[in-house]
């Protein structure tokens, strides 16, 4: 952990109480409320483990972020942090009346960098792979209202021993008043053998559930009816992984256990983003997915997969995709279906922010075909056209029917065509041609080039909400950057 800037007199100040622990501890019932989060990253920072404790007795806000500030591996009960702030609750719940404290939540999640660096200073990195969720507070059975929760994440891996969440199950059991709510949920490589330890995890308050679905190894009908038990979930994502050489018969039963798995979706009532890899057993059976959905979603992402013009017809038709925020296409080839293709953006043109068309096989034909419909996206924040093959002459049109969208700052083009048959400088002199342009059009983009192919970089990621388009580090050198 840092600080953005050198340390302040005040935190110079506040090192300096830290060094009494017995003064620092006597003060917390008068020390303004503002200087209580740079005061508890400074005695986590010099593990001062009895002044911790202390001030989740008298912690001023609602909610105590701790999951921002230690590492998944670090969050078990013999950590001296974690200890140190279960004692002081421990503490807390047996007292009838609190003079200051107003803790009602402790955010165990890898949440709440925003609050660390906005009250106290600290340079946290907030970044994500998805957009942040609206956040919803956890439902709760009858009209008891706890005086106490914990949010928390759950990775469920090969083995999972889950020891930090039977732990804090086992604190809250010996409590009265005490909910320990599991906000996001993710499943890897599970067998059958251990699918029984999640039967004992409450998911009514789940809003983010990841499974990856390995042949064999996990099988979709080893989760059937999870979904039923996910009530409020926000966003799902579904990675499905299958052998390149599988037998007919092999793939029948994939196809039929995935597709009993997803008819599930209909217990999805909340359901806003859908993400969904890798899904080949979706090919002429997109619709079949759609109509179990309940709910029109903000994000849909389907990615390495091939579908039909006949599936993207009933994509656009299908009431639940008519108010997208964010789409993705990754991946999937879109050679032959620019009609619903072009649809698709247009029903959605009202809302859309951000658009994937990454290594579609997209040609200038097609592109061209979708320029009406990209300029009519009045809200685009950001467009990808990474890994397909298009021409400085199409780019241009690009550019130039963009030109209009007032909050599109965000794109990645393909190296031009006429880069990869001529002298490697080319690629330069079609950049600054590139540049020609928007500047021409005198409106604020930063636009990056790429004259690489790769599957794995290119993605979007949200640092501080924004939304960012990154390679990954073997890519790096393929990269051209333009910003005006």
């Amino acid at each position: 952990m840092s600080y953005a800037k050198p340390p302040s007199l005040l935190q110079l100040a506040i090192r300096s109480l830290l060094r009494d622990e017995e003064l620092a501890i006597s003060s917390l019932k008068d020390l303004p409320t503002s200087l209580f989060p740079c005061l508890l990253l400074e005695a986590h920072s010099q593990e001062c483990w009895e002044t911790l404790k202390a001030l989740v007795q008298t912690w001023p806000f609602e909610s105590l972020p701790l999951g921002a500030l230690i590492n998944k591996s670090d969050k078990f009960p013999s950590n001296p942090c974690f200890k140190a702030v279960m004692d002081g609750l421990d503490i807390l719940l047996k007292q009838k009346v609190s003079s200051r404290c107003e803790l009602q939540v402790l955010d165990l999640s890898n949440t709440g960098q925003t609050f660390w660096n906005m009250r106290a200073g600290a340079d946290l990195p907030v970044h994500s792979e998805k957009r942040d969720l609206i956040v919803e507070r956890p439902s709760r059975q009858g009209n008891a209202k706890p005086c106490l929760e914990v949010l928390v994440d759950l990775d469920v891996l090969l083995n999972p021993k889950m020891s930090l969440y039977q732990h804090l199950l086992n604190w809250a059991h010996q409590k009265e008043g005490v909910h320990i709510c599991c906000k996001k949920l993710k499943i890897f490589s599970l067998g059958a053998i251990h699918v029984h330890n999640l039967k004992g995890i409450p998911l009514d308050d789940t809003q983010e559930l990841e499974i990856d679905f390995f042949w064999p190894t996990l099988m979709p009908q080893n989760l059937k009816s999870l979904l039923t038990k996910t009530k409020n979930l926000r966003r799902l994502c579904l990675n499905f992984s299958t052998p390149d050489e599988i037998s007919a018969s092999e793939w029948e039963k994939w196809y039929k256990a995935s597709m009993a798995f997803i008819s599930d979706f209909s217990h999805l009532l909340h359901l806003q983003e859908l993400y969904l890899e890798s899904p080949s057993f979706l090919q002429s059976h997109l619709n079949e997915m759609l109509r179990y959905l309940n709910t029109p979603l903000e994000v849909f992402s389907l990615t390495n997969c091939t579908l039909t013009e006949e599936d993207l017809t009933d994509l656009f038709q299908s009431p639940h995709i008519t108010h997208l925020k964010d789409l993705c296409l990754r991946g999937v080839p879109l050679t032959s279906v620019s009609e619903p293709l072009r649809a698709l953006l247009e029903v959605n043109a009202v809302t859309l922010q951000d658009l994937d068309l990454g290594l579609c096989g997209l040609q200038d034909p097609q592109l061209e075909a979708l320029l009406p419909a990209l300029s009519s996206c009045s809200q685009l924040i950001s467009l990808s056209l990474h890994g397909n093959s298009l021409s400085i002459a199409t780019l241009e049109k690009l550019l130039r029917c963009t030109s209009g969208l007032e909050h599109l700052c965000l794109q990645l083009f393909p190296a031009p065509l006429e880069s990869f048959s001529l002298q490697p400088v080319a690629f330069d002199l079609l950049c600054t041609q590139i540049s020609k342009v928007i500047k021409d059009i005198g409106h604020p983009r930063s636009i990056m080039v790429s004259t690489g192919h790769c599957s794995t970089c290119a993605k979007k990621l949200f640092i501080h909400g924004e939304p960012k388009i990154l390679p990954c580090l073997s890519c790096a050198d393929d990269y051209k950057k333009l910003s005006f």
